[in-house]
């Protein structure tokens, strides 16, 4: 397989993400071609083709038919997380190879109905889109714990409070065009957004989860998580939780600290890491005016040492280094492109999509019942699950 041919692609969800931040970032990126738009609203179809600039692209407004008709190998999803799953299935039963947004799904179910569409694919590539595991801190971080620099890694802690302003909670059902709760006021063309199928904001855990996991080379074994009121001090007309916070045991005996809000207002940056070994300590920092932090044991530091993690401008493509996300955003596409080119391995495969995802949807169970203990499945293939094959009930 030519490690330097043309990848041909169609992308599903011209919305504010799929047209405007994934192709903002990705049409930088050398070795492809985004040969087919699809969104089931027409305007924005339009609007993200005139934004390209590119006629040779073919619109749709039916998946299916573009899946048939394109000329594609591959697809990248960007749409509403609960419908991510039946279009990943579609695409690979196409034999098409699938780049998928966060998050995979909100149900252990379709978890279930990826993994085994993955597994029957033949070895058509599956990757989950997930950007905050290329981070700069987090690659170093995951190379001083493969290193031992920090010990045996007891405890992590990771938040993401990201303040949603009120003009994303309603669409426009013929444009798509986003509405505040004002315009969509006895509006009959007002539909709710996907921040209304998000009933946990813990259910948006991916950008925590996969680039801890990442640096443990782990998975979540049990979960607990707690919330406040099923209804949004901020916006009172918003029946979700404001705040949820997770704790979280792995299989090799690290304890996760996880907490997610997307409704009251917060500053950049959005993400916060820190990882705390019995060697030594990092994290990242909590405002935009401070410096990331790192303390080692037995190296004569009364504080930590303020420093940042970042991408070696020597090294790495300049299309990276303008990105979207702080550069991030170029990396989950172009490893994509290389897994299909050199017929590799997926950089973040249906396993550790579902493992980013399943805890997270354990958890909103979780905060459902109080703060149970709940026990997240082991998906990946073993004596009693053979692949391709739904787990035994």
């Amino acid at each position: 397989m030519s490690a330097d041919r043309i990848v041909k692609i169609g992308l599903i969800g011209a919305g504010e993400r799929g047209a405007g931040v994934m192709v903002g970032s990705y049409l930088k990126i050398k070795g492809w071609q985004l040969t087919a738009l699809c969104d089931k609203y027409e305007p924005r179809v339009k609007k993200a083709f005139d934004r390209i600039g590119d006629s040779a692209i073919r619109c749709y407004t039916d998946h299916a038919r573009m899946l048939k008709e394109a000329d594609i190998e591959a697809v990248v999803i960007a749409v509403e997380p609960e419908n991510n799953v039946a279009l990943v299935c579609d695409a690979l039963a196409a034999g098409k190879h699938v780049m998928c947004d966060v998050p995979l799904t909100f149900t252990l179910e379709d978890c279930w109905k990826a993994i085994v569409a993955v597994e029957r694919s033949g070895g058509l590539k599956f990757q989950m889109g997930e950007q905050m595991r290329y981070a700069p801190w987090i690659q170093a971080w995951k190379k001083m714990n493969q290193e031992g620099t920090l010990g045996k890694i007891l405890f992590v802690e990771g938040q993401y409070f990201h303040g949603i302003g009120d003009g994303a909670y309603w669409l426009d059902a013929e444009t798509g065009q986003s509405l505040t709760n004002a315009q969509a006021a006895n509006n009959p063309r007002a539909r709710k957004s996907r921040l209304w199928t998000l009933e946990h904001p813990i259910w948006y855990l991916p950008h925590e989860l996969s680039p801890i996991l990442n640096v443990l080379d782990d998975r979540v074994e049990t979960v607990s998580c707690m919330a406040t009121r099923k209804h949004s001090y901020h916006f009172e007309w918003f029946d979700h939780s404001d705040v949820e916070v997770a704790l979280m045991h792995t299989e090799k005996d690290t304890l996760l600290r996880l907490a997610t809000g997307f409704i009251v207002p917060n500053i950049t940056p959005c993400h916060w890491y820190h990882i705390m070994g019995t060697k030594g300590r990092v994290e990242t920092n909590r405002y935009e005016n401070e410096p990331m932090k790192m303390w080692l044991a037995g190296s004569y530091l009364r504080n930590p040492a303020a420093l940042n993690w970042e991408f070696d401008p020597t090294t790495t493509p300049k299309e990276a280094l303008t990105s979207g996300h702080g550069g991030v955003d170029y990396w989950a596409m172009a490893t994509f492109l290389e897994s299909i080119r050199e017929d590799k391995k997926p950089a973040m495969d249906i396993y550790q999509a579902v493992e980013a995802a399943a805890p997270a949807i354990m958890a909103g169970r979780s905060a459902e019942s109080g703060g149970q203990v709940l026990n997240v499945p082991d998906f990946r293939p073993n004596a009693k699950r053979q692949p391709g094959k739904m787990p035994v009930k």
